[in-house]
């Protein structure tokens, strides 16, 4: 690795024990870092670092993605820890040997009732012929992972929810047009037709006579009178469901059409059918669906008159209206 003006060494200690480890197979456990506020100059031969501010247990190991020869070593101060300067860093194992050190730029590390108070995180990069030599074991209590880990990991997490909300998306949006079809295809009139029946069965056989037709009237008045087939013809039959003749599935845009926390009055005539994926779901000022956590794919009926709302803001709104 090349030098700059701020760089890191191993010890002639760290040197030694990395090539017994080499030779033995065995790994080498760095445990802990030093601060120190003296300004140094990296020496093979230093043994120990003078005027010590700080001390603790590494926080995280990694190899570097860049070089696998590089290990990076981060070394965290707590906001609550301060009051002093920063110029040197010192690596130890766990027999307490120096076996790295570097100097940093100057840092002065406040504390709060300095009026100021921040995290310090120290990165240490080694240069070994093979990072496996390394061996830390740390401690669950200071673990932290990095920023660049952090993103990483976001990324891959937000990645992996839109790949899942497009393919649910998709699914649901299939369920619901096949559906609306059958809704539409009047399916629902061919099936009860099948259960509207007389009283009793009744016979009708040979000439009949059949003296209480209408004459004038278009309505039958009783129910024993035929009524004039025009005037069936003429009627519309209105059914109060959902699905009727009319009713199509609407993808609304999100936040010109709908948006979050505010109430939408259903003003047909009929009931619609709201789908959404999203939290916490209002109708009529009750509340519905309860979730905390996560977005749920959810669906539910508006009756004629009524409102609902949801107090977060959906990836999906569609009304079959």
């Amino acid at each position: 690795m090349a030098k700059s003006e701020y760089y890191t060494i191993l010890t002639k200690i760290g040197i030694a024990k990395f090539i017994a480890a080499r030779a033995s197979g065995n790994g080498i456990n760095l445990k802990s870092f030093k601060l120190s506020s003296k300004v140094i100059l990296p020496s093979e031969e230093m043994q120990s670092l003078e005027e010590i501010v700080y001390e603790a247990n590494i926080s995280s190991k990694s190899v570097d993605e860049s070089n696998p020869n590089y290990v990076n070593l981060m070394c965290h101060v707590p906001s609550d820890v301060g009051g002093f300067e920063v110029n040197a860093v010192g690596v130890y194992d766990e027999a307490g040997d120096l076996l790295a050190v570097g100097n940093v730029p100057r840092t002065y590390k406040p504390i709060l009732k300095e009026g100021s108070a921040k995290e310090l995180m120290i990165k240490i990069v080694m240069e070994l012929s093979n990072a496996e030599e390394v061996i830390l074991k740390l401690d669950p209590s200071v673990i932290m992972a990095s920023r660049d880990y952090v993103d990483a990991i976001k990324v891959e997490l937000n990645l992996k929810i839109d790949a899942l909300t497009q393919k649910y998306d998709a699914e649901f949006k299939k369920v619901w047009d096949e559906f609306a079809k059958y809704l539409l295809e009047n399916k629902f009139n061919t099936e009860i037709a099948k259960y509207v029946t007389l009283a009793t069965n009744q016979t009708i056989t040979g000439a009949k006579d059949f003296t209480k037709l209408p004459t004038s009237i278009l309505q039958a008045t009783k129910d024993e009178e035929f009524t004039n087939k025009r005037y069936v013809d003429l009627r519309t039959i209105n059914y109060g469901g959902i699905g009727q003749k009319g009713q199509a599935w609407h993808k609304l845009n999100i936040p010109s059409e709908r948006t979050h926390g505010v109430w939408y009055t259903n003003n047909t005539p009929t009931p619609i059918m709201v789908y959404l994926i999203a939290r916490d779901i209002y109708i009529d000022d009750i509340r519905i669906i309860v979730n905390n956590e996560t977005r749920e794919v959810v669906s539910f009926i508006i009756p004629s008159g009524s409102r609902y709302k949801t107090t977060w803001s959906p990836s999906v709104w569609m009304e079959l209206r």
